[in-house]
């Protein structure tokens, strides 16, 4: 791993301000420096996710708190001393209830039980790359994992990373990890392409970010499934220097 790159960043690290709320509902994957673009440039940049993924789009039923860049499975951030804030009002988000083992008992909604999946899946895939210090290449399939109750949640909070090192070799996993730039990225846009000419064309985003009708510069596209239980299948991140803006896109394929 580059050591212009951070897999699984601490919060402090990303989010510049109102950690609590950035940590109820962001997952941070991966800071890098722009250094692995430019080498004149020496400023961070953070590819996050979020917790609610689940059924339909991030934040399409809220559009009452939509701004320019936060949309449909559209996050905006201010840059400020290369950190984030996120640039809407948290009405955005619809799911942030903790479930504790002692509310195993009470009924939730699917996207409650699902943003809770996520952070497990997301704290078990960041103890097994603090461990190895590789992503998870391995098959795993567990039937437990999409029953259709708050079971789910339960048994995935007891799988421990010993779980996973038992789980079957994949030579398509390995393969796959392998292909990844640095080990984490699907496409790092080096030459500076346009999206459309990018291996990764986001053809099927929702939404993207633009300013002045021309869209933000194409960053980076990262795999969400590496890092949490429900995810996008491609993460893709735009940045424009000049307003100090980054924006995460979602894409489902």
């Amino acid at each position: 791993m580059s050591e212009f790159i951070k897999l699984f960043p601490d919060y402090e690290d990303v989010f510049y301000d109102d950690l609590e709320n950035h940590k109820k509902y962001f997952l941070p994957i991966c800071s890098f420096n722009l250094q692995l673009l430019e080498p004149s440039k020496n400023e961070w940049l953070h590819i996050v996710s979020v917790k609610e993924i689940y059924d339909g789009c991030v934040g399409e039923e809220s559009e009452e708190y939509h701004t320019q860049f936060t949309k449909s499975d559209m996050l905006g951030f201010d840059i400020i001393d290369g950190k984030y804030k996120f640039d809407s009002d948290w009405n955005y988000f619809q799911a942030f209830n903790e479930i504790t083992p002692e509310q195993y008992g009470e009924d939730f909604s699917d996207l409650d039980i699902e943003y809770n999946m996520n952070e497990a899946m997301y704290q078990l895939k960041k103890a097994y790359y603090n461990k190895h210090g590789k992503l998870y290449d391995k098959y795993s399939y567990r039937p437990g994992l999409i029953v259709d109750d708050i079971r789910r949640l339960e048994r995935l909070r007891q799988l421990t990373v010993e779980d996973l090192e038992k789980d079957e070799d994949s030579d398509y996993m390995v393969e796959r990890a392998e292909k990844k730039l640095y080990g984490i990225f699907e496409e790092l846009n080096i030459e500076k392409k346009s999206l459309e000419d990018s291996n990764f064309g986001g053809e099927n985003l929702m939404n993207k970010p633009t300013l002045n009708e021309e869209l933000l510069d194409y960053i980076a596209c990262i795999e969400g499934y590496d890092f949490q239980q429900n995810a996008a299948d491609q993460i893709f991140l735009f940045h424009d220097d000049s307003i100090k803006k980054a924006v995460i896109c979602f894409e489902y394929t």
